[in-house]
């Protein structure tokens, strides 16, 4: 029998931690994938760090207390960790990222102010940007050139090299971006600078373009590398405290791609995480909306800060035109849109007397004024407080682990929306309700009908622990006639970084042409260029799978080729299918964005593609303990007095459906279920709820 490495992680056990602005959700699965736990605690937005070391105590603790999990597993825990961060991300939107320089062809030093010059603002007189992650007097130019096919015009010497090194060295920068023009055709020149930086000044993190995005369009590609640099340091030391902490525990990072990452590949690519909790969130919706039937879905994940949209036809959608904070980051990531709503966005009264709902948040200190923790005279109210004030939140109702629902200190922060407005405090309640639901619904708008699909197809699946006091709400709106609440569904966004695979994606350039000769196309696959570029591709995939622990006989490689018609600007991605051939594909998929594919147009293949990823995990959401009573029938959620009438989930057999008016409790969420609308609970535990007052239901 071998020996037993002390360092590796316990056999199955694994939890799953998304860190939210307001809240740290936790989730324990045991070794055969069956989630034994949750827990909920206030996130520390000074060290996010506290909040995941202190929920991971009180979730095993919660385990160990209901007999979910042996005592004597508890004392030596070593299960796998699965971490959702809000880090990168925070430090790129709080202008918080380490100094760092960026070394760039001569010439092109003011690249990342002067973008793409294009106006997001159509009308706004005086645009403003934020400021680049990278501050124009930390931009070091090279005299070298490459042109577009590698071929060297302008030589890079070793007396230019060293200058750039100390240019660098003078700056007492702690990262540096280097990103040089065409160097995905030809990286000797950016190979030569990294070998000199990391030689000469070894604590300075290097980020060279060409690793990290070897694809053309040198704006996007030096925006991405100047963000990974900006954040790398910070996520470094983040990353570096959480091993040190969790001892002989295994930490895997949550991606946007959405799969899992060793924390030394996040230490080298930390810009891989700047949408890692949603991307858990939706894999969590899908992997709910596959068992429940629902191939059709738009995930609708409100937490307390932001409200995150993505749909889900067949599968999550990714893209590679993903912006953050005004910054393209070109990686692919799984698509998803956000806006400024959540449960903690302040409401407030603009010059012109209108009412606005965010984007602020008063986030997890001080948070709403229900949480009881903005002091006697609370001053901010937000849309938590609007539902508490409804009665959407009872009096006393515990949220998370510590908090409990203060309906008089709501009532206090509304009315001072209601005054200015001449409106009642309920009204105002309602009023800051319909402005958050307006932007929501805007938001699902944007990832559907923007984009040629009718949302009254897809099914709502609900989920944050904000997501259920809207759902039903924006379905109305939006003519959805269906949504679907998972188990857990106020910590879905954990659920699903335990249900995501490891992942690793890379991408090369390639720029060849594909002719039409006698009206039929060439095969892209005999292009010695694209054959070359998959045959590298393969092996830099594989080899990650293998330094990432995934046997051979687990892993799955994911091929893929970007494709345009000759003189476009943009590209489609699509799939090496060995029983489709690409172009087909491509014309196919063109016609259905853009309505029409010119015939006998040249095609060009600007890139090449692959995923390679691991096995799926083993991943079960439990039911409550009630559920397994099969106590079932039918719950009639208006009282004598036609108020709102709690009804405890947990007490919800499958089979059970509830008539509403109703108000759906459980631990980490509340669901709204309106007059009109039935829910039934589903087998696997899961709520379906069905607008029986809409026509297209």
């Amino acid at each position: 029998m071998p020996a037993v490495d002390s360092n590796s992680p316990q056999p199955g056990w694994r939890i799953g931690v998304d860190t939210g602005g307001t809240f740290t959700d936790l989730l324990l699965a045991d070794p055969s994938g069956l989630v034994r736990a949750v827990c909920k605690v206030l996130s520390t937005p000074d060290d996010p760090g506290r909040a995941v070391l202190e929920g991971i105590d009180q979730l095993l603790d919660t385990a160990v207390r209901q007999g979910a999990m042996p005592g004597s597993a508890r004392a030596d825990f070593r299960g796998q960790i699965v971490h959702g961060s809000t880090v990168a991300t925070n430090a790129l939107l709080e202008a918080k990222g380490a100094l760092a320089a960026l070394v760039i062809t001569a010439g092109f030093e003011d690249l990342l102010e002067l973008a793409r010059q294009d106006r997001p603002e159509l009308y706004a007189l005086s645009p403003q940007r934020p400021p680049p992650p990278i501050p124009r007097e930390c931009v070091v130019g090279v005299d070298e050139r490459l042109a577009y096919d590698g071929r060297v015009l302008t030589a890079m010497t070793q007396h230019e090299t060293q200058r750039v090194v100390d240019a660098v060295r003078v700056l007492g920068v702690e990262s540096v971006a280097i990103c040089l023009l065409h160097s995905y055709a030809n990286d000797a020149h950016e190979r030569a600078l990294a070998e000199a930086l990391r030689d000469q000044l070894p604590a300075v993190q290097v980020t060279v373009s060409s690793e990290l995005l070897p694809e053309l369009r040198e704006y996007e590609r030096a925006a991405t590398c100047a963000v990974n640099a900006a954040v790398g340091p910070t996520m470094a030391r983040y990353l570096g405290a959480l091993d040190e902490a969790l001892g002989k525990q295994r930490l895997r990072i949550m991606a946007s791609g959405g799969g899992t990452l060793p924390t030394g590949a996040v230490v080298q690519r930390p810009v891989e995480t700047v949408m890692s909790g949603p991307a858990g969130g939706v894999l969590g919706a899908w992997a709910m909306a596959q068992s429940a039937g629902q191939e059709r879905i738009i995930g609708f994940d409100m937490g307390g800060t932001s409200t995150d949209v993505s749909l889900c036809d067949g599968g999550p959608t990714r893209t590679t035109e993903t912006t953050i904070n005004a910054l393209p980051i070109r990686l692919q990531v799984i698509d998803i849109h956000t806006v400024g709503a959540g449960g903690g966005s302040i409401a407030w009264v603009d010059a012109g007397g209108a009412l606005r709902v965010g984007p602020e948040s008063a986030g997890a200190s001080p948070g709403p004024a229900c949480y009881g923790r903005q002091g006697e005279n609370p001053c901010l109210a937000t849309v938590t407080d609007a539902h508490a004030v409804l009665g959407h939140l009872r009096h006393s109702r515990q949220l998370g682990e510590a908090l409990r629902v203060d309906t008089d200190a709501a009532r206090r922060a509304v009315s001072a929306i209601a005054t200015p407005l001449g409106l009642s405090v309920e009204q105002a309640a309602e009023g800051i309700l319909r402005v958050a639901d307006a932007a929501m619904a805007r938001a699902i708008q944007r990832v559907s009908v923007q984009r040629g699909h009718d949302a009254r197809g897809y099914t709502l699946v609900a989920f944050g622990g904000a997501g259920g006091l809207h759902a039903c709400r924006l379905a109305e709106l939006l003519g959805m006639p269906r949504v679907l609440l998972p188990v857990n569904s106020g910590l879905l966004s954990a659920h699903g970084m335990l249900a995501a695979p490891p992942r690793h994606a890379f991408s090369q350039a390639v720029l060849c042409t594909i002719g039409h000769d006698g009206g039929q196309y060439g095969d892209p696959l005999r292009d010695p260029a694209v054959k070359r570029a998959i045959r590298q591709l393969t092996e830099h995939g594989d080899l990650a799978l293998a330094d990432d622990g995934v046997a051979a006989s687990g892993r799955a490689l994911r091929l893929a080729l970007d494709l345009r018609f000759a003189g476009q600007s943009y590209e489609i991605t699509v799939p090496i299918d060995q029983h489709r051939a690409v172009v087909d594909r491509f014309l196919e998929e063109h016609r259905r964005l853009y309505g029409y594919a010119p015939a006998g147009r040249p095609i060009e293949i600007v890139a090449a593609r692959i995923e390679a990823l691991g096995p799926n995990p083993t991943l079960t959401a439990s039911m409550p303990t009630a559920l397994r009573q099969q106590r079932r029938g039918t719950e009639q959620a208006r009282d004598s007095t036609q108020t709102w009438k709690p009804i405890n989930r947990d007490t919800l057999a499958p089979g059970t459906q509830c008539i509403g008016p109703a108000i759906i409790e459980e631990y980490a969420a509340t669901t709204v279920v309106p007059p009109g609308w039935i829910s039934v609970v589903m087998p696997d535990g899961q709520v379906l709820l069905e607008n029986k007052g809409n026509p297209d239901a």
